[in-house]
Formats: C-alpha cells, structure tokens, sequence
C-alpha cells in the first residue's frame, strides 16, 4: 500500500471516531426523556435532536465507506 491509500484510509478512521463522538456526546450530553416530559411537556426536541446525531453517524460510515473505497482503489492503481 503505498502512502497516498494509507492517508485515505486514516481518513476513513478519523471520521468514523468523530462519528463515534458523536453518540458519546448524545448519550452524556442530552437529558433522558423523563427529564424532558417533566420540564417540557414534549419530548419532540429529543427525538428531533436524536435524530440529527444519528444521521450525522450515518452520513460519517458513508463517507468512511467512500474513502475507503477511494483508498483501495488508489492502491490497486499504483502497482
């Protein structure tokens, strides 16, 4: 693997961390259901900011797909 593939894959590595500090962020950050029945009434503003966090994991293991797939391609190309 030469280092040009080896950059695209730490690249694929580093978003799926900031991915996976994502949820980490969420689950320590984001009061529980209770709490926000209690205070509001609701509990619409969790599910919409769950589902805010959840698409930005998605999109992060796409875009990690995607570089990973740009990285093994550029090593099958350099040989």
């Amino acid at each position: 693997m030469n280092r040009d593939a080896a950059s695209w894959f730490i690249g694929a590595v580093v978003v799926l961390g900031l991915a996976a500090l994502a949820l980490i962020l969420g689950v320590n950050l984001l009061p529980a259901s209770e709490v926000m029945r209690s205070k509001l009434n609701s509990v619409a503003p969790l599910v919409i900011t769950w589902g805010m966090i959840w698409l930005a994991v998605l999109m992060a293991v796409v875009l990690a797909g995607f570089l990973i797939a740009t990285g093994l391609e550029k090593a099958r190309h350099s040989h």
